[in-house]
């Protein structure tokens, strides 16, 4: 049986606290993307892209995986990820209905802050 999001969120809700993170796995903050209801030209949109992969490129460190042995890779450094990683393979993880984080593979980590 597949889950799904809303499966996600009432588990999280019945488990109340954070369990462990297992494995090369890294969950990293997403930054805050502004919304707005105003319609802007194309130039905007792209001035907008161009922001968000500025703020994309140093990401704050959520969780760090159980076999994640660098001393350097703790909860709330931030870090580079490869952005081809990022493009293709990070998945968006609902920890609750407030806070989605990224997952990554502690591989496609390229550099610590």
């Amino acid at each position: 049986m597949q889950k799904t999001h809303k499966d996600l969120l009432n588990y999280l809700k019945l488990n109340k606290t954070m369990g462990k993170l297992l494995g090369n796995r890294v969950y990293l903050e997403l930054p805050k993307k502004e919304e707005s209801k105003l319609v802007v030209d194309d130039n905007t949109k792209e001035a907008l892209q161009k922001e968000l992969l500025k703020k994309m490129s140093r990401l704050k460190v959520h969780s760090v995986g159980t076999a994640i042995t660098d001393p350097d890779l703790i909860v709330g450094c931030e870090v580079m990820v490869d952005p081809s990683s990022l493009r293709d393979k990070t998945l968006v993880i609902p920890l609750s209905e407030e806070e989605d984080v990224l997952l990554v593979s502690i591989f496609d980590i390229i550099y610590i802050w």
